[in-house]
């Protein structure tokens, strides 16, 4: 079985001999984001859904498992769940690892630009480097949570600079998202609402904004494409390259993700793809790398 354990969304899927034969989801277990009690409950939806022997392993890719100790949590927490048996391999991994194996490689660099960010890397000598990945409080640069915190402020500053002005058609559109009726009002429901993926969810609104060509919105997107670059940066300039690129997550086919091609290919990076199925589709090659 393979999970990926997202920031909104937690996908399993139960594979025979490499395809993938019955397909589940739930909300997202991740223990860092939501309380142990409701990652579980989330797990048991899951697991339900996929009804697979206890014979049958589990790997597991999930944000936020950083150390031995973040993997030996959360494989913990799956085992008492899913009804695995004791002796069949539960195995947690940090989900840029699936996003590089769905996207064919053993090796490479994976950018997750969902609600998260993180950018993760490995080459032919067996060199891994990691860049981002720190959480809504300290990173997540360029994520979907990034864009609409940044998107809030840049409605406030907008809003500070010409208090008197008719709100534009962008800024209409995020008071609607957020179900606030003025700009001022965008503090108290930003800090009345803590839940990371209804903010995450606000980059909708601004990638459909970029497409049309606001100004507000595609500056916002180009920032986050500029934070996305750095991240690939840092981890290529430690690793024997050139790598190819897999990008996955939810801005990955956005003008977020057009963008940080454009700035990868002046980088000199032109091996780059865009995920094109979920990363849990990546578990069985994943799987080989790691079981063997």
């Amino acid at each position: 079985m393979g999970l990926d354990i997202g920031g909104s969304t937690t996908r399993g899927v139960l594979f025979r001999g490499g395809q993938a034969v019955r397909h589940s989801r739930a909300p997202s277990a991740n223990i860092q984001n939501v309380s142990p009690e409701a990652a579980a409950a989330a797990l048991r939806e899951v697991f339900r859904g996929l009804a697979a022997e206890p014979s049958v392993p589990v790997l597991a890719g999930a944000g936020g498992v950083d150390t031995p100790a973040d993997a030996a949590r959360l494989e913990a927490l799956i085992r008492s769940v899913s009804g695995v048996s004791s002796e069949v391999p539960v195995t947690a991994v940090h989900d840029t690892r699936l996003i590089l194996a769905a996207g064919g490689h053993t090796t490479g660099i994976a950018v997750i630009a969902g609600t998260g960010s993180v950018a993760w890397g490995i080459d032919c000598t067996g060199c891994e480097r990691r860049a981002g990945g720190w959480g809504y409080l300290l990173g997540d640069e360029g994520s979907g949570y990034w864009l609409g915190r940044e998107t809030v402020r840049a409605v406030l500053r907008a809003n500070q600079r010409e208090p008197d002005a008719a709100p534009d058609p962008f800024t209409r559109a995020v008071l609607l998202h957020t179900g606030v009726s003025s700009a001022v009002d965008l503090i108290a429901a930003f800090h009345d609402r803590p839940e990371r993926s209804f903010w995450a969810s606000l980059s909708r609104t601004v990638v459909e904004y970029a497409a049309g060509g606001d100004d507000t919105a595609l500056d916002l997107t180009h920032r986050a494409a500029d934070e996305l670059h750095a991240l690939v940066m840092m981890v290529a300039e430690h690793l024997d390259g050139p790598l190819p690129v897999v990008l996955g997550g939810g801005l990955a086919r956005t003008p977020v993700g057009d963008r940080l091609k454009e700035l990868l290919a002046e980088s000199d990076v032109s091996d780059v793809t865009v995920l094109d199925q979920e990363p849990v589709l990546g578990a069985p090659v994943l799987a080989q790398a790691v079981w063997g």
